[in-house]
């Protein structure tokens, strides 16, 4: 038979050893009890029995000695196996608590972040693991003692002191913030620090835990990202394009610069894209369009590529303008960045690059691109309606000579007031062009079905421009100016004609009024063609010639007092399959081409160096050689170097080289003429004014001019004898250059009579055909040493 046995705690099970030996004890205590009271009885001895009744106790007291003897060892027992257990607990503890320091311990100094056991009150270390002593750059046990202030940056240390008396106080339970730690190097890293009161120390002292964390690189980081950021957003503010960036909710929630400055409207006036368009647009209709417009580009965007395709809109700004813009941008996540151009510049652009490509920019005139494209439409509409039209071609008269002698500034003002008075002489139905340089061209359409009667149409109209042009101007120096044109004309009907052909007639035209005298209109006539077209050959052979050395210099005597004193140097072109050519045929076709400067240019050398050959021939020494020098020439900036190089390249003495102006130079800048005079005069250099008479010169300018002589055109020596006013002029010219203390020759002496008549008039120096016509230069010199020997007695 078996008992269960209760299940005991561990608790209980340290009574029952004393429970068993209280119980032992009992039974003995018992057992002793009972022999006390039967084995007297069965030794039977009488002795004993008397004792045993005089004592009737003794047994239970012996028991009850034994149960107190038991139940006291019992107590013993039980005791000495708590303290036991006790003592086995706490063992159990400590071993558990060394582990578990020894974990912790193991876990404070592998940590990957740095831990430190600080004194609240004094900051100073009490503990520190290896990973915050290598944050410090420092070895472990030389941080055991220093305080945490010590590290910290002093821009940082007046906050942390702040958080740790709060936290001292109970304020917070703990703390987390960034600062800088200089290191044992000198350099700064940044650490996360988070700080928490764990009680008191050892010593009793306030302690708060601190975890440190290397944040150096995150935050450099985030500096760089916030760097950036500012980068792109001083980019997005730089942008030459506006840019807007619009939520879902249709709000603005971003707007550079360039946005506000394009329509004005800041983040004040409007925020949402609903408000943007109100302000924008007034007019309700045409705000609905224009964002049905920009709507429907937007669906495509999502659809597709996500890209709002660009379009031109006509806002109103803040400031009441209305002006182009181009709407675009892409959709991005929810959002779209908008994109606002102002189209203003570039349309401006457009049409200031459509203007100079249609319009002179110095008149305001249609150019030549958009003479001929109205002119091909004039004879596109004359075709249609079989009706005719004219073309004028005006050329201003001398305007060269005005562009060289007053500047071309003063050039540009004339054409600028000749296209004023050519738009105000012409209906507003023709076209009224700048061909380029100083030619106009007028289209007149639409003048009728007869021919005949457009020409006298268009002669009338021409007219009228004559009249309107002629009148004096006022430049813009303050002075007169007097100018004329000349005016070229052809009528045209349907595409007969191209309109090249049309420009050549009427520039032929114009070509034949300027031969007519200028200041006149000539119809276009076919045998002006050929004139044209030998002309044009002229030219060419003239550069030709040029090249190939094929002109020569001639020599007409002058002679003084029976004795030839010098010559003239006069140019001679022997074409090769023409043989002599008239100067009067190619000088003034020299003189419009300007190859008159390279062909002066070669005369001045060849005289220079003629002069020098002679300089060595005691018969030719005193020669004097004049030559002929062109306004064009004498205009150009180098002239005075081209001059003194000639004589220093060749040897020749400069006071054998006369220079003849004509009086044409007067009319230009007289103080540029003074001046270069001089500086060759100062050199030795004689000049003479040539056909003196025929031009305009006053005696103001003529008492200025370091001149040495004066030239009496032939023109009033060839009637010297039949005609009074010649003879008259002949007289005076001879009586004004001796009191001018300037000696005077005349050209064109042919006769005796003319001669003796100069002679007798005081005029002793003369040149012309009656003692010989310009010769070649040997001729010259077997003359001139002829006359030198009839002067030698005995010859």
């Amino acid at each position: 038979m078996t008992f269960p046995v209760p299940c005991l705690s561990k608790k209980h099970r340290i009574f029952v050893p004393g429970v068993v030996v209280f119980v032992v004890g009992l039974c003995l205590s018992a057992a002793l009890g009972a022999a006390l009271i039967l084995v007297p009885q069965a030794l039977g001895g009488a002795g004993v029995r008397v004792a045993v009744r005089q004592q009737p106790l003794l047994p239970w007291l012996v028991m009850l000695v034994g149960a107190l003897v038991s139940l006291g060892l019992a107590a013993a027992t039980v005791r000495r196996l708590r303290r036991r257990r006790e003592a086995y607990a706490q063992a159990r503890t400590q071993a558990r608590a060394r582990h578990s320091d020894q974990r912790i311990q193991a876990l404070f100094n592998q940590a990957a972040v740095g831990v430190v056991q600080l004194d609240a009150e004094t900051g100073v270390f009490e503990q520190v693991n290896q990973r915050y002593a290598s944050l410090l750059g420092l070895p472990l046990e030389a941080l055991p003692g220093r305080r945490f202030s010590e590290f910290i940056h002093p821009g940082d240390r007046a906050e942390h002191a702040t958080l740790m008396q709060r936290l001292g106080r109970g304020e917070i339970q703990e703390y987390q913030h960034e600062l800088r730690l200089i290191r044992s190097d000198g350099s700064i890293i940044w650490v996360e620090e988070t700080a928490s009161s764990i009680g008191r120390g050892l010593r009793g002292q306030s302690l708060n835990l601190g975890v440190v964390q290397d944040v150096t690189e995150r935050r450099r980081l985030e500096q760089h990202h916030r760097e950036n950021e500012e980068r792109l957003r001083a980019v997005l503010q730089r942008l030459p394009v506006g840019l807007a960036i619009v939520s879902e909710a249709d709000e603005i929630v971003y707007r550079n610069d360039r946005f506000v400055h394009t329509c004005g409207y800041t983040e004040a006036d409007v925020t949402s894209v609903a408000g943007w368009w109100d302000k924008a647009y007034p007019d309700a209709q045409k705000r609905q369009q224009a964002c049905d417009q920009l709507q429907s580009a937007k669906m495509r965007a999502r659809a597709l590529d996500g890209k709002i395709q660009p379009a031109e809109y006509q806002i109103v700004c803040r400031d009441g303008t209305a002006r182009t813009v181009e709407i675009g941008g892409v959709a991005m996540d929810g959002q779209y960045l908008i994109t606002l151009e102002d189209l203003s510049p570039r349309k401006a652009a457009e049409e200031e690059i459509r203007y100079l490509a249609f319009y002179d920019l110095l008149t305001q005139l249609p150019n030549r691109r958009l003479l001929l494209d109205r002119l091909q439409q004039a004879l596109g509409a004359g075709a249609r309606r079989q009706r005719s039209g004219a073309l004028l071609m005006l050329d201003v008269d001398n305007f060269k000579t005005l562009n060289e002698t007053r500047g071309h500034d003063q050039g540009d003002a004339l054409l600028r007031q000749v296209a004023t008075r050519l738009r105000d002489s012409v209906d507003g139905a023709h076209t009224v062009g700048r061909q380029g340089g100083d030619e106009f061209v007028v289209v007149l359409e639409d003048l009728g079905e007869d021919p005949v009667q457009v020409a006298a149409m268009a002669q009338e109209v021409g007219q009228t421009i004559l009249q309107a042009l002629r009148q004096p101007y006022v430049l813009d120096d303050g002075q007169d100016c007097h100018a004329t044109v000349s005016i070229g004309a052809t009528v045209f009907q349907g595409l007969d004609d191209t309109v090249d052909e049309l420009l050549r007639r009427a520039d032929l035209a114009m070509y034949q009024a300027k031969k007519a005298g200028r200041d006149t209109l000539q119809f276009f006539d076919p045998r002006m063609q050929q004139v044209v077209r030998e002309r044009a050959t002229l030219e060419q052979d003239l550069r030709t010639g040029l090249a190939q050395q094929q002109f020569e210099l001639f020599f007409q005597p002058q002679v003084e007092g029976g004795s030839i004193i010098g010559a003239e140097g006069l140019l001679r072109w022997r074409h090769p399959g023409q043989g002599f050519i008239s100067p009067a045929n190619f000088i003034p076709l020299a003189e419009e081409s300007g190859l008159i400067v390279p062909l002066g240019e070669w005369v001045l050398h060849t005289a220079c160096e003629q002069l020098a050959r002679w300089a060595h021939d005691p018969a030719m020494a005193q020669m004097v050689v004049a030559v002929n020098v062109s306004p064009r020439q004498f205009y150009q900036a180098q002239f005075v170097d081209q001059v003194l190089a000639a004589l220093a390249l060749s040897g020749a003495p400069p006071s054998r080289l006369k220079l003849e102006l004509t009086e044409g130079l007067l009319l230009t800048d007289i103080d540029d003429t003074i001046e270069k005079m001089v500086q060759l005069k100062q050199h030795g250099v004689g000049f003479s004014l040539d056909d003196f008479g025929t031009g305009y010169s006053s005696l103001a300018y003529l008492k200025r001019l370091p001149l040495d002589q004066l030239k009496i055109d032939q023109s009033f020596v060839r009637d010297v004898l039949t005609d009074p006013n010649d003879a008259a002029i002949a007289k005076t010219i001879v009586a004004l250059g001796t009191s001018l203390g300037l000696r005077v020759i005349a050209e064109g002496v042919e006769t005796e009579a003319q001669r003796a008549f100069l002679q007798e008039h005081g005029c002793h120096a003369w040149q012309g055909y009656l003692l010989s016509p310009p010769v070649p230069m040997a001729q010259f010199e077997a003359l001139a040493r002829k006359w030198a020997a009839r002067q030698i007695p005995g010859h």
